[in-house]
């Protein structure tokens, strides 16, 4: 029998076109989110509702410009047809003045509705178009219908509609999807991980509106969680911000290649740190592309830490080259985990040579209205291997090729040009910069400013050879300001040349000058050798007694102001004036003892030892001199309250100097009174056969950047010498003890433990 036929078309078909083809839920909410964009909306709403009890929603909600009846007849329920590809999406709106008409569209295969069937496999669809008189059109579309039986043709099954005057969303135009039955568990990791991934879903450094454009995620069960966090991207709920990369301010090297609009020439810029080290405009040889812009940054150790600082997370565990078409994010690139560039094979074939993955971060914009350049269907697979693709990719390896060759051969990997350590980068800079001018293909050159002054080996051949070159350019491409240009390097270049001559001249009379000092150096340095062997661990024991004399005198001082003030505030002092006495006597005690070892000059502080329980001596030391002290309460700037607690019955007998101990809890007291602290607490506890000691004060704390170095000589946190701490940690190590400084969410805590064998 003669005649045409047709295709039938079986129900199986939505799987083909839905589950199938979007395996990931993070995609699937990708394309709903990128059909609200194509909608003009400005914002969109990812509502979770009873995510935890079984009977979970997911609605997404935008303010775009909706749709009508008609609108969901001939588009929405046609399936694999695109208005957007055809170019007809906003054809017979009547409030273009309203819209972004410029975006462009981020989906065009007609098949990105049947992400809602991936999610759940129930959808309830409401939309109300920007129109006069809106009338809200309802779809209600059950997915397993379509799975009963495959032998049912696809057009045969029925999906609900109904109209109402308003919407239950209040919208005044957009698009609501209710997504029931959920198929996959929603927990709070896989919440954030959304948010992360739609934080780079959206190209912010496309030259668009498309910055209007916002994305929420709501989730009521996770705003409790939420408080527990301070940073926005450990919280579920709220504005998902864009990811830029410019944001992070990254000081290391970077490199920019744009292939203009009109697809003629490409420029490249390349960066170290603040430098700009060359900026080239060449010929563009790849003619099937046009308005791409290329962005990769090396990540140095530095901008690893950066990165991770500001990000929260591993820059390995964030991503690295981006791909992104008309705006949007094209899976698997830039996915941790996942390489479709084969950077991390290629590295593996020369770990000394290339780049991989973990040192790299960047993207591919891709803003051109090409149909050379398309998203797979499947959403996850890249982009259609075309010849356009392959030019895509060729002109990335060339980027960064450029990118490797400067961090391999000139940087050594990672040394900057504004390094001071990086000897030799000056004159390899200049052999870099003059082989890329030898392309035939580069209309414009422009190199660092200050080039000229960093040139080691001005004479050599690789400046000579840039300045050849610079102006073959500029003849070829008829460049006046070029030629120019590169007359005036090569006058520069002859002047310091000439320079350079007279300074080797004039520094044949300086050797002879030089010889000569540097053998009165020589004498001088046999001298002072002497004084070198005097001058350390006395000198330095010498100023810490020297420290805790003056901090004596400091106290006896103030305890004679106390004097004073009592006998001119009281009639009735005596027993007052006692305990001022006796204080101050206990001091005269220390600082004759302190004086004597000066003028024995034999720093021995091990003598006058004496075999006491320690655990007693410090308490009766704390209760005598600090506790119980009638000054501390009349002048009210000293501590408040200084307690000592003893874990039960315990004792520590052992043989040790009562001075020294005097002069540790001296000088941490006093810099807890420096810290403004009005509360000291000191534990004592034994473990082992030694004794554990807790210092702990209310004051201001650590400063961070002296944590450490803290027991150094000098170093100061209180804005004192800086010698107390170092003494401290002398006497503690020279008992076969140790001190560390604790951490602790307010003020400052020490652990000090002291053996009872020395």
């Amino acid at each position: 029998m003669a005649g045409n036929l047709r295709f039938k078309i079986s129900s199986a078909l939505k799987d083909i076109l839905g589950k199938d083809l979007i395996t990931d839920d993070f995609v699937a909410i990708f394309e709903l989110v990128k059909n609200s964009y194509d909608a003009h909306a400005s914002r969109v709403d990812i509502i979770f509702e009873n995510i935890h009890d079984g009977s979970g929603k997911i609605i997404i909600r935008d303010n775009g410009k909706g749709m009508n009846y008609d609108d969901l007849l001939n588009k929405w329920l046609f399936v694999a047809y695109s208005a957007k590809r055809e170019g007809t999406e906003d054809d017979n709106y009547s409030y273009r003045d309203n819209i972004n008409s410029y975006r462009a569209f981020a989906g065009a295969k007609g098949i990105g509705r049947f992400s809602c069937d991936k999610l759940g496999d129930k959808l309830y669809l409401e939309s109300t178009k920007q129109e006069v008189n809106p009338i809200t059109e309802v779809i209600v579309t059950e997915w397993d219908k379509f799975e009963s039986n495959i032998k049912s043709e696809f057009i045969d099954i029925d999906v609900n509609h109904f109209s109402k005057a308003k919407s239950d969303f209040n919208l005044i135009h957009g698009t609501v999807l209710v997504i029931e039955n959920l198929r996959e568990e929603w927990s709070r990791s896989k919440l954030l991980k959304l948010k992360d991934s739609l934080s780079k879903l959206i190209n912010p450094n496309k030259n668009s509106n498309d910055q209007n454009f916002k994305i929420f995620i709501n989730v009521e069960e996770e705003l409790e969680n939420d408080k527990i966090f301070s940073q926005g991207y450990e919280k579920v709920n709220g504005e998902v911000e864009n990811f830029i990369f410019e944001a992070l301010d990254l000081k290391t090297t970077k490199i920019s290649s744009k292939i203009s609009g009109n697809g003629e020439f490409i420029t490249t810029t390349l960066y170290d740190g603040g430098t700009l080290i060359y900026e080239i405009k060449e010929k563009n040889q790849y003619r099937l592309l046009d308005n791409i812009n290329y962005t990769i940054y090396y990540l140095n150790r530095s901008a690893k830490l950066t990165f991770t600082k500001r990000m929260g997370l591993p820059s390995s565990q964030f991503g690295h080259i981006f791909l992104y078409k008309n705006g949007f994010r094209i899976y698997p690139f830039g996915e941790p985990g996942e390489d479709p560039l084969k950077l991390d094979v290629r590295k593996a074939q020369g770990m000394n040579r290339f780049l991989g993955t973990r040192e790299l971060i960047g993207q591919i914009e891709i803003s051109s209205s090409t149909n050379e350049l398309k998203e797979t269907s499947s959403r996850a697979d890249g982009l259609i291997k075309t010849p356009a693709y392959q030019q895509l990719l060729d002109c990335f390896w060339k980027v960064l090729r450029r990118l490797e060759r400067y961090v391999v051969e000139v940087q050594y990997w990672g040394l900057s040009i504004e390094d001071e350590e990086n000897e030799g980068i000056n004159s390899r800079m200049t052999d870099f910069i003059s082989k890329l001018a030898e392309s035939n293909d580069i209309l414009e050159f422009r190199y660092a400013n200050d080039i000229l002054e960093r040139l080691e080996t001005i004479q050599s051949n690789s400046a000579k050879r840039l300045v050849d070159n610079l102006k073959r350019i500029a003849i070829d491409n008829k460049n006046d300001l070029l030629l120019s240009e590169a007359n005036n390097l090569s006058n520069k270049i002859n002047q310091l040349a000439s320079i350079k001559d007279e300074i080797e001249k004039e520094n044949v009379f300086l050797k002879e000058d030089y010889k000569i000092a540097q053998e009165k150096l020589e004498i001088i340095e046999r001298e002072n050798e002497l004084l070198k062997d005097a001058s350390s661990d006395d000198i330095v024991e010498l100023i810490s007694i020297e420290h805790h004399i003056n901090q004596a005198t400091f106290r006896v001082e103030g305890y004679l102001k106390g004097l004073f003030d009592i006998a001119k505030a009281n009639k009735h002092i005596q027993e007052d004036v006692y305990d001022i006495i006796n204080n101050i006597s206990l001091e005269n005690k220390k600082i004759a003892s302190l004086v004597k070892f000066v003028r024995r000059a034999n720093f021995d502080l091990l003598s006058s030892k004496v075999t006491e329980d320690l655990i007693i001596y410090i308490k009766q030391y704390v209760n005598n001199v600090y506790k119980n002290d009638r000054i501390k309460r009349i002048n009210k700037k000293l501590i408040k309250s200084v307690n000592v607690y003893i874990n039960s019955n315990i004792k520590f007998v052992l043989q040790f100097t009562p001075l020294e101990f005097n002069i540790i809890l001296d000088n941490l007291l006093d810099n807890s009174f420096k810290a403004s602290a009005e509360n000291v607490g000191i534990k004592l506890d034994v473990e082992q056969d030694r004794l554990l000691i807790e210092y702990s004060d209310d004051g201001v704390g650590i400063n961070p950047l002296v944590k450490d170095n803290l027991f150094d000589f000098g170093v100061t946190t209180t804005g004192g010498s800086g010698i107390g701490l170092f003494h401290v940690k002398k006497i503690i190590n020279g008992m076969g003890g140790g001190i560390q400084l604790k951490e602790s969410t307010f003020g400052t805590t020490f652990l000090i433990t002291i053996p009872k064998k020395v």
